[in-house]
Parts: C-alpha cells; structure tokens; sequence
C-alpha cells in the first residue's frame, strides 16, 4: 500500500452546511472516494470533484445499509484502491459516533489516518434553539448522554447520576425514548416541573422544537409530531428559549420555495474555470431561513469566440455586458484563449446591466462607465442611446439565447457587435411524482429566467409565484400562470423584498 494513502474521518457538523469546518471543505474536495452518514448535509457532496466515488453507508430508524463491521471492512478495502478516502460523518466523529471504532481498525492494519473534528449538534443544536448550553446563574456545566438502545428496549441510563440542577442534560439519539427519560429522572428526584425542551432537525431551515417540563414534554413531542434526529435538553437553560432563538427569527424561517436553478461558473486569472455549484439567491434565501427545494434545469458554460474587434476599436466604443456570465466569459477569452491581458481593452468604455455585473467587471480591474439605475436590458439600452455618439460601436458579449428587450429597445441606429461568449446547456429534467408533491407543497415558487420557467412548464406550481422581471413573467403567463407577483427591481434584492414584506 502507497505511504501517501489517507483516510480522514470528517465530522459533517450538526447538518447546517455552514458549519463544515474549512478543513472539512477542503477535504471533501480533495476526496478520490467519499463514505458517508443519513445525517450529513448532501450539498456537502456537492463540494466533491465529479470523479469521486459516493458510498451512502447510513442508517434510519434502525435499519441499517450497511453494520458497522462492514462499514469498517469498506473503508479498509477503499483504502487500498485509492489514495484519499473521506469518512463523513454527522456530528463529530468520536461524539457518539463511532469514529473511535473506525480509527482503531484502520490503525491496526496499517493505513494512515487523520480526524477533522466536526462542531458537535449537542452545542450546536441548543444554541440555534435559543438553549446557550451553560449560562451563569443557570448552568455550571453539562453531560451528554446517548440514549440509543437496542431497537424496542429501554435505554441503560443510570439516572441517579443526573440529578446535578445546575447541570445542563443533553440527550442524543433519544427521541423515541422521551417519556422513559423524563419518568426516569422524575423517578431518581428531579423536580417534575423541570424545563425541558425537545429539538428536531437542529441547525436546519426545517427545525422545529417544544419548549415544557419533564411532566409534559412527552406529549409536547408527540403532538407536534417531531422527528428524528432529535436532540432533549434538561436545565434551567431551557427558560432562555423563547429570548435567544435568534436563528428561528429569520425573516423567511419555516417558509419553503421551489427554486429552478441554472449551475453557472466562475473564472478567476489564478484558478481558471470552477463550477459554482450553489445559486446565489438560494443561499440568500436560506440564510433568511427558508428551505429551498431545487432542480438543475441547466448549466452555463463559456463558448470559445471571436475577439477581433479589440483590433478595429476607435476611443468611445463600448463593450456591454448584460450578466456577469458575459463578463468572465469575456475575460476566458481574452486571458486564457487569446493569451492577451487588460491592455488589450483600455480604448474602450464598458456598460453593465446593473450593480450585480459591475462587481463582477470590478473583480478584473475595471469600473463600468454606466449602469442603469433600472436593472434591465431595456434601461440599459436607453442609457446608452444618450451617450453612444455618431461612430462609436457598441460590443454586446452575450449569451447564445437572450432576452430581446435590450437588442430590441437599442434600436437599428447604433452600430451593434452581438458576440455570443457563453451559453445555457440545457437539462433533460425527469421530475418524480414524489418531487412534483413537493414542489406542489412549498409557499411559493420563484423564477429567476424565462428559460427556467420554460424548463418545468407542466408541473403543478404553488399558489405563489414570484418573477425576477417583465420577461420572464411574459413568459410564465403564456404558459398559463395567471397569477404572477413581479419584482420591482428585476434582481435577486428584488425577489428577497418581495418575499420578506
């Protein structure tokens, strides 16, 4: 076996995508085969290159893919067939987790092993529930305590070793085991009027919890029907729910969207081409608290084209992005296809569709002379109209499908170069009938384009609908959906202010 095979065994954090550690992101990159838990977040595999081997060894409801003797045969056996395996795990991986288990096995038959820590759900869950897990006057310290057993026996807890008031409990893995827990410390001398609280789906845009005692939280948890995993918390600390749950405050927590997204790409001088995997409106809208259901109705890719014009250019001539795929498909282009650099374009003036575009033309040096205050193609067009003087072209670096308004409002008097830099390659979407339930399912469904609309037109839409702008409202009405709420600002703020007032 090679000296520079690795496994690492990852802890995946409590499920927010957010608090994978950075070594963690790292790795997961890295990775040549990934083994990985139910509770881990599955957009962390997302992070992982195309080439790397999935394998889901997870468990629920005690029905297990895969024991843990086999789990352990596997990461040996992965271990000789490439050079660096990841063991993602929820949590953290010596937390309840069996990561002690796994090492141990991997040691003793010589492979290389490194532990990445992981934020552990026993803190991080209470404190996005609003339950510091100590507190001064409240808690001195804590205990955590496993409460998973054999399916359908008691938990083995001694209970007389948690009597400690100034002690915060913190059971795992014990939600089908609640009323026992709360009859048992009840029983060993806890105070029947002890707060408790049960969290489920800790850290994630679905959690939910209840705050009672240890005489009501068994009924509490069955009536609001929480589900694993969960997480029950005993202590005084449980009283600052309802003060410090900042993170269900969320202008859109508890809301849930059908978002249609295009996988687009990024392109920096150091790093060439990388894929964005995450839509930047779907991260705004989870960090606002919202769930967001996805499908990938295409891909943005940048198209090898003619950059002649640089060579005629007369001082005046603008170059126009409407989107920032424009802007980094033209500097591919420049930089990496025609081994030229920005002096190549100081005789000319740029023109941004908006504030979003101008960033991005900011990234590679430049400060875009005009940007509409009205974020669309067709107030893009008039502005130019006031300032393209007689003689000087306009270069318009565009994708291989566009909306008309900005060709069309620009009109047949200015001398416009329409070259085609990138474009949408498009999807073959199949939609499971438990998918389209889902999507029927969410408060709202929002669309960002005209071509996603396009893409999932047939399925069954919320009541709901947002548009980004005039076209792709145009289009969602064609195909039937009467009922549209537009964005006055055609941007991703704009969505965000619809759907927060």
């Amino acid at each position: 076996m090679s000296t520079n095979r690795k496994v690492a065994l990852i802890g995946a954090g409590p499920g927010d995508l957010d608090l994978l550690t950075l070594k963690g992101k790292e790795y997961l990159r890295k990775a040549d085969c990934i083994i990985y838990d139910r509770l881990c977040n599955k957009k962390m595999l997302e992070l992982a290159s195309s080439k790397c081997e999935m394998i889901f060894v997870g468990k629920a409801n005690h029905h297990h893919t895969l024991p843990q003797d086999k789990i352990n045969e596997l990461l040996f056996e992965k271990s000789k067939e490439y050079d660096f395996v990841v063991r993602l795990k929820g949590g953290d991986p010596y937390v309840f987790g069996r990561g002690g288990e796994e090492a141990l096995y991997l040691k003793e038959r010589g492979v290389l092993v490194e532990i990445v820590p992981g934020v552990s759900s026993s803190i991080a869950v209470l404190a996005d529930a609003g339950i510091p897990i100590t507190h001064r006057g409240l808690a001195k310290g804590f205990q955590v305590i496993t409460a998973h057993s054999r399916k359908d026996e008691p938990t083995n807890i001694d209970f007389t070793q948690l009597m400690d008031e100034e002690v915060t409990l913190v059971f795992l893995m014990g939600l089908a085991h609640v009323g026992e827990i709360a009859k048992g410390l009840i029983s060993a001398g806890r105070a029947a009027d002890t707060k408790a609280a049960v969290v489920s789906n800790g850290t994630t845009n679905h959690q939910r919890k209840v705050v009672g005692t240890l005489s009501n939280i068994e009924s509490l948890a069955r009536k609001a029907g929480l589900e694993s995993p969960s997480i029950i918390v005993v202590g005084n600390v449980v009283e600052l729910a309802d003060q410090l749950d900042f993170f269900e405050k969320r202008p859109l927590f508890g809301k849930r969207f059908f978002l249609p997204k295009i996988v687009s790409f990024n392109y920096k001088l150091e790093t060439g081409i990388t894929e964005i995997l995450y839509n930047e409106l779907e991260e705004r809208l989870e960090k606002d608290g919202a769930e967001v259901v996805t499908v990938v109705t295409g891909k943005i890719k940048p198209v090898e084209c003619d950059l002649g014009f640089l060579e005629l250019a007369t001082t005046g001539d603008y170059i126009v992005f409407t989107s920032g795929n424009g802007v980094r498909s033209f500097f591919w282009n420049l930089f990496e296809k025609q081994g030229r650099d920005i002096r190549a374009v100081s005789n000319f003036r740029f023109a941004v569709v908006g504030e979003k575009t101008a960033a991005i033309l900011r990234e590679f040096g430049i400060v875009a002379d005009l940007i509409p205050e009205k974020q669309t193609g067709a107030e893009l067009a008039e502005l130019l109209k006031k300032n393209v003087n007689a003689g000087e072209a306009i270069h318009w670096l565009c994708g291989k499908v566009q909306s008309p308004e900005f060709e069309k409002t620009l009109g047949s008097d200015y001398a416009l170069n329409k070259i085609v830099c990138y474009e949408n390659v498009q999807n073959e979407l199949t939609i499971s009938d438990e998918l389209k339930e889902e999507i029927r399912k969410c408060d709202g469904a929002i669309f960002t384009s005209g071509s996603n609309a396009k893409a999932v037109a047939g399925i069954t839409f919320p009541d709901k609908v947002f548009s980004i702008g005039p076209s792709c409202t145009a289009v969602l009405k064609g195909q039937g959906v009467n009922e549209v709420t537009e964005a006055v600002d055609a941007s991703y703020d704009g969505i965000i202010n619809i759907l927060r007032y």
